[in-house]
């Protein structure tokens, strides 16, 4: 009698071991998913601070190239005034100069 009682607290000790041994596999699985979990978080935080980096260096570049067009349609606009000025003085100068040489020809 006590050996099968033996036998049978022997097979529910190595059942129990079997189990526990599984817990520990299933608990180093988990383990290595909160790790892997983990990395994958940080890795994401970088990302994120280098997206967030990234849009405030654009905000910023935009300011700018805001106002460099509006200089550049500044200077656009006085570049056209000078060229209106520099074709009516050489159309003056044109009709003086002709004036004088008509003057000189007798026309």
């Amino acid at each position: 009698m006590d050996s099968q009682i033996d036998k049978q607290a022997l097979n529910e000790i190595e059942t129990r071991h079997t189990e526990i041994i599984k817990l520990e596999n299933s608990i180093r699985e988990l383990h290595d998913m909160f790790v892997d979990m983990a990395m994958l978080v940080e890795s994401q935080g970088e990302m994120i601070d280098r997206i967030e980096y990234n849009v405030e260096h654009s905000v910023d570049f935009v300011e700018r190239a805001v106002s460099d067009t509006k200089k550049a349609v500044k200077y656009q606009s006085q570049a056209r005034k000078k060229k209106l000025m520099i074709i009516v003085c050489c159309t003056i100068l044109g009709v003086v100069l002709a004036s004088t040489i008509g003057g000189y020809l007798g026309f």
